[in-house]
């Protein structure tokens, strides 16, 4: 009886996570935002040093100093103002949880003293009376009358599907691979068919995959090169034989496919594991980081740090990746703050990282990207600091990934 009430107090737990869950995203997000302003307020110090400097050196009149300081001012305030309204709409209500904390497990044992079997806890079941073989013939009862309903009407590709993956769950990988190839003689190829097909022919060949399975595998990528059933199996297939490269790859390009099926924390947690096996065995990976889609200009930035200068600087020290403008004024565009422990990696510079709505990635056609290594920890560059420079770039349309080798010395 104590195991009962203790496996019910567990389900109740895993219910209640739903509705908690939610909850403690939307404060990480707040997080983000509170982060955004910090570097928003370092970036806005550093170009009023630089309008200083050249007020200072004549280069820069008074009048010019005084509008460009006010349009600054502006442009932070109505940023910061931007993120504390988007915390504020994100604030959430705790009201809900708190209630449904109280009733789902108040309503749970009153329910279950009017209707449950409390007095037989106590007994030892009996062989028709087990639990598990019980729940498994009443699953194989229905599955039958849903596979007899469809031999009589088979024109029903959503049964057939559903019979397939229910054959799957049940372990019964022969039956669910019947079922999908009927389906596929009556729908014709579709990747996310044929992966499926492709997954019972795995678990059905003992966790292998035969050149039969790779035909049906190549012909899904065929439709889909970014298939999520497909790249999963690949993945799994490639975890499991100890090619631990390829199935960071295979689901580090699904993560990257930023598909809206995909459940993303439990594929970072695949990821995260072949890392952490390929880190024990001394295996060199690619460091990347997933870019997530965005409206407007994007530019994606591989951000390495020369061996040369390697030495000079610890592992804490700041790195800013900053976009400018190649004509008019100087403020970043964009911009990202790392630390040197975080090199080699990716990053992706668009419009949600600008400054102001007056002054984002998509307002130009061409800009040059910078990588600053900061030893002051502030954004504008100061003599003994290293930074690596770009070519002048392409905004719109530019799918390549930028090389920014950090290798010269602030003079």
């Amino acid at each position: 009886m104590v195991t009962f009430w203790l496996l019910s107090a567990l389900l109740v737990a895993l219910a209640l996570l739903f509705f908690w869950l939610p909850f403690f995203k939307r404060a990480d997000s707040a997080d983000a935002d509170i982060d955004r302003n910090e570097l928003n307020v370092e970036i806005f110090k550093s170009r009023l040093a630089e309008l200083e400097q050249e007020l200072a050196d004549n280069n820069l009149d008074q009048a010019g100093f005084d509008e460009l300081k006010t349009e600054l001012e502006k442009s932070l305030l109505t940023e910061v103002d931007d993120s504390q309204q988007r915390f504020e709409h994100k604030r959430p209500n705790l009201l809900v949880p708190i209630s449904l904390s109280v009733l789902i497990p108040l309503v749970s044992v009153l329910l279950y003293l009017q209707w449950g079997a409390l007095d037989d806890l106590g007994k030892p079941p009996t062989v028709a009376e087990a639990a598990p073989e019980h729940q498994m013939q009443d699953l194989n009862d229905q599955l039958e009358g849903l596979r007899a309903k469809l031999e009589a009407n088979p024109d029903d590709p959503e049964g057939w599907f559903m019979l397939g993956r229910s054959y799957m769950a049940m372990e019964r990988y022969q039956d669910s691979l019947d079922a999908f190839s009927r389906l596929t003689k009556l729908v014709g190829d579709h990747p996310e068919i044929l992966s499926q097909q492709a997954n019972a022919m795995y678990f059905l060949n003992s966790h292998q995959i035969t050149e039969e399975t790779q035909k049906v595998i190549d012909k899904a990528l065929a439709l889909n090169p970014n298939d999520a059933g497909t790249l999963s199996l690949l993945g799994m297939a490639s975890f499991e034989s100890g090619e631990f490269l390829a199935a960071y790859k295979y689901w580090q390009q699904l993560l990257n496919s930023n598909q809206e099926t995909v459940n993303r924390e439990a594929l970072l947690a695949a990821i995260d594991q072949a890392k952490q096996v390929m880190d024990e065995q001394g295996i060199a990976y690619p460091q990347t980081v997933a870019a997530v889609p965005v409206s407007g200009a994007a530019l994606q930035v591989s951000v390495s740090l020369d061996d040369a200068v390697r030495d000079q600087v610890n592992p804490d020290t700041t790195v800013y990746v900053l976009a400018q403008a190649v004509q008019g004024p100087r403020m970043p565009l964009a911009a990202v703050k790392l630390a040197i422990k975080d090199l080699p990696t990716t990053v992706t510079l668009d419009d949600t990282q600008a400054m102001g709505p007056m002054a984002k990635l998509s307002s130009v056609e061409t800009v040059v990207v910078r990588a600053l290594v900061s030893l002051q920890g502030s954004a504008a560059a100061q003599p003994g600091d290293l930074f690596g420079l770009s070519q002048p770039i392409d905004v719109q349309g530019n799918d390549s990934v930028i090389q920014l080798n950090i290798d010269r010395v602030v003079e």
